[in-house]
């Protein structure tokens, strides 16, 4: 018993007529009429009562033909699926971003959606190191992530988005520099810091102690947050400042002032990154909507 039979089966007891069954299948009636005596032959089963007047379902018959209309179904709805999987059209698309991210992205996701409603889209965050961490072990399809750092991964290709951010010292409200909007660097010389681990961010944790450095001293670390939301609490309770990128003022936490570097003109992009030898039709598709919506280059 193969598909096309149960399509035969179905149409005759659709119909109930072997004539206009066979004349909206395209076959001859003789054929099939073999076709559905071939039918009850290899199940044992007698199907339809036929007289010279009528056709009528037997019980065995009508309970073939409720199982039919189902495997048809999904014979059908497997190789439409297969159909628009060797389109590029469904499957599974891994994306990870960082704790805080652009306004567009969840705009972006939504338009990839609308043109290609069937595929999967799973989410995983994570801080700045472990996500450029999973990207380059091919744990993920697409990864957010800043541009900064990221010719140093192996085998990751991306393109950049629109925005830049620029750096900013994050104090309390209740810091003696808070009523400023913009100060050096170098007048945290003395401050307590507060930083993200250097072992869940350490491009984040290097690239501060470098800027310092430059500015003529050392920070002086005195709180260690293994994620972003910990650190900024940190600063807001009074523990010590942070330098961050402007990205993280969306978080919206209360007891924050952010203030311009000006000694410090390094910018990065948001960016989205992919594995080049990860082979999933999803992520040209992807790009093609980044590159329209979101892209700099």
């Amino acid at each position: 018993m193969d598909i096309r039979q149960l399509r035969n089966f179905i149409s005759v007891a659709e119909h109930l007529n072997f004539s206009a069954a066979a004349k909206d299948l395209h076959i001859s009636q003789p054929a099939l009429s073999k076709q559905i005596t071939d039918l009850e032959s290899q199940t044992g089963l007698q199907l339809f009562i036929r007289n010279t007047r009528n056709v009528e379902l037997t019980s065995a018959g009508a309970a073939l033909f409720e199982k039919s209309l189902a495997i048809v179904a999904r014979s059908d709805a497997a190789i439409n699926k297969a159909r628009l999987a060797s389109q590029g059209s469904v499957g599974r698309l891994h994306i990870g971003y960082l704790g805080s991210f652009e306004n567009k992205l969840p705009e972006l996701i939504r338009k990839f959606r609308i043109s290609f409603p069937n595929c999967d889209i799973t989410f995983s965050q994570f801080n700045w190191g472990l996500l450029n961490q999973a990207l380059e072990d091919g744990n993920l399809d697409i990864a957010f992530t800043p541009s900064y750092g990221l010719e140093g991964l192996s085998g990751v290709s991306w393109k950049l988005g629109y925005h830049s951010y620029s750096l900013t010292a994050i104090v309390p409200q209740e810091h003696p520099l808070a009523t400023k909007e913009s100060v050096p660097l170098s007048a945290f010389a003395h401050e307590p810091f507060v930083v993200l681990s250097r072992q869940e961010c350490p491009l984040a944790y290097n690239h501060m102690r470098q800027l310092c450095k430059a500015s003529g001293f050392t920070p002086n670390i005195v709180g260690i947050a293994p994620i972003l939301e910990t650190l900024l609490l940190m600063v807001a309770t009074g523990m010590g400042i942070t330098i961050h990128s402007k990205l993280v003022s969306s978080y919206g936490i209360c007891n924050l002032h952010y203030l311009d570097l000006e000694d410090c003109p390094f910018t990065f992009n948001m960016a989205v990154a992919w594995k080049s030898t990860n082979s999933n039709p999803l992520i040209p598709l992807f790009l093609n909507t980044f590159d329209k919506e979101y892209c700099l280059v």
